[in-house]
C-alpha cells in the first residue's frame, strides 16, 4: 500500500506542476505585446501642399474609400490606396474601413459594376505616391508619419491613429 500511495502522490504532484506551468505560459503569451503597423509609428492622411483639404471624420474617410464623395469636405477629389506596406494597408482596412481586404475588394467591385463608380488608384511606392498626389491636387492618401519627410510638397491633413 505505501508504494502505491507514493506513486499516486508523485503523479498528482507532477500533474499539478504541469497545470501550473501551462497557466504560467498562457499568461506570458497573453500579456506579450504584439507588433503591428500602428506600433511602428503614427499614420497620417496626406495631400499635396496648398490643397485646402480639412481634417475629416473616419466616417467621411470610409465613404471616400468606398467610392462615394465626402459630404463635409468638397475639396477632396479622390482617394489613393497606398500599397507600399502590406502591414500599413491591413491596419488601414482594420482601423478606418472596419473590414478585411477581401470584403473591401468585394464592396469596391460591386460599386464599380452596379453604380458605375471609378476605380480607386493604387500606388506601390512612396515615390509613386508623391508623384501621383502632385499630379492630382485634390486627392488624398494615408502613410506612416515618418515617411512624410521623404516626400516633396506634401502636407499632413490629420493623424489617423
Amino acid at each position: 500500500m505505501p508504494v502505491f500511495y507514493s506513486l499516486q502522490l508523485r503523479k498528482s504532484i507532477y500533474s499539478i506542476f504541469i497545470v501550473k506551468l501551462c497557466l504560467f505560459l498562457l499568461v506570458m503569451v497573453a500579456s506579450s505585446p504584439t507588433v503591428s503597423a500602428a506600433e511602428h509609428g503614427e499614420v497620417a492622411l496626406i495631400a499635396v501642399s496648398g490643397s485646402n483639404i480639412e481634417a475629416m471624420s473616419h466616417r467621411d474617410l470610409r465613404r471616400l474609400y468606398l467610392g462615394l464623395k465626402s459630404k463635409n469636405n468638397i475639396s477632396v477629389q479622390n482617394p489613393v490606396l497606398n500599397l507600399h506596406s502590406e502591414e500599413l494597408y491591413d491596419e488601414f482596412l482594420k482601423n478606418i474601413m472596419r473590414m478585411t481586404e477581401g470584403s473591401y475588394k468585394r464592396k469596391l467591385i460591386k460599386a464599380i459594376f452596379r453604380q458605375g463608380k471609378e476605380e480607386i488608384a493604387e500606388v506601390m511606392s512612396i515615390r509613386e505616391l508623391n508623384d501621383y498626389l502632385l499630379e492630382n491636387k485634390g486627392d488624398v492618401s494615408f502613410i506612416e508619419l515618418s515617411s512624410v519627410k521623404e516626400m516633396e510638397n506634401i502636407e499632413v491633413i490629420q493623424i489617423l491613429w
